[in-house]
């Protein structure tokens, strides 16, 4: 009989990384439903999300109508969920109140955010092309017994018929920007490459990473030799997750802001951001 496969997904990898307690409370449904919270941030990039899938889909937006009152148009329609099925309507208005709680100033300013980011990709978009996919999920074999798997942004295909990967980010950018440390520190991209790899057996000649809000694309050509390297760090962070039986929390930097933070033995000692008493600068003037 072959081996129960596993699905692994490249953000599950990063979170049992960065820290062993945070990924098990993330796989516990009832931990994972009763402390995970939606936030301005996360609402705001599924709608920047949501409104680029529309506008780059011909069936919905015909090429020569990719205006930037289109986009903000859609953008507002996926913030307020009319263009979505009645179950996710019904979320994401859900979500819309627990983020902001009928705070309309508030909303608008997040809002305009938004707005702001689009109109700055605008920009420096490439508003003709038709991407291969957007916003799907895809998976393919890694091992015998596992599958890894992820929902891509955007796959665009190159003229020489070579695929790019490709992954919106609405934050900061990197301290460091240059390919090869990109490529050495990245995971999530190089998964994605692997999968779309293996499951169109088309080469992908390019992960980007677009930064909506800083008119910038990093990225980094997946060799062959980087993708089978890291595919191996994929199968060897899998081996230890399967082994794992403490669960014990890391500290890191990102634990101020861990949902998990009440529960968490380290955690619950470290004050969040808003916890946190204003530093006083040390100046002369």
């Amino acid at each position: 009989m072959s081996p129960r496969r596993e699905k692994y997904y490249p953000t599950q990898l990063e979170t049992f990384q960065q820290c062993p307690f945070k990924y098990r409370c993330s796989r516990d449904p009832e931990i994972r439903d009763k402390y995970r919270r939606p936030t301005p941030q996360l609402y705001m990039g599924t709608c920047i999300h949501d409104a680029l899938e529309a506008f780059f889909d011909i069936r919905r937006v015909p090429v020569g109508q990719r205006t930037l009152e289109k986009l903000g148009d859609l953008l507002r329609r996926a913030w307020a969920g009319v263009d979505l099925s009645p179950w996710k309507r019904d979320a994401r208005r859900r979500e819309r109140e627990i983020v902001f709680g009928g705070d309309r100033e508030e909303e608008a300013s997040w809002g305009k955010l938004a707005l702001t980011i689009l109109e700055r990709y605008y920009r420096i978009a490439d508003r003709t092309v038709i991407p291969f996919t957007a916003e799907q999920f895809h998976e393919a074999p890694l091992a015998e017994d596992v599958i890894l798997a992820g929902k891509i942004d955007r796959i665009d295909q190159a003229a020489d018929g070579s695929l790019e990967v490709i992954d919106y980010k609405t934050g900061k950018l990197p301290w460091r920007r240059d390919e090869e440390s990109l490529a050495q520190e990245d995971l999530q991209l190089s998964s994605y490459a692997i999968v779309v790899g293996r499951k169109y057996r088309i080469p992908v000649s390019r992960c980007s990473l677009v930064f909506l809000a800083h008119d910038e694309t990093l990225g980094f050509t997946p060799s062959p030799e980087l993708l089978a390297a890291k595919g191996e760090e994929i199968l060897g962070i899998v081996s230890r997750i399967r082994a794992e039986r403490e669960w014990a929390p890391r500290e890191n930097p990102l634990c101020p802001w861990c949902e998990y933070r009440e529960i968490c033995p380290v955690g619950k000692e470290i004050p969040s951001p808003e916890e946190r008493p204003a530093e006083k600068p040390d100046v002369p003037f």
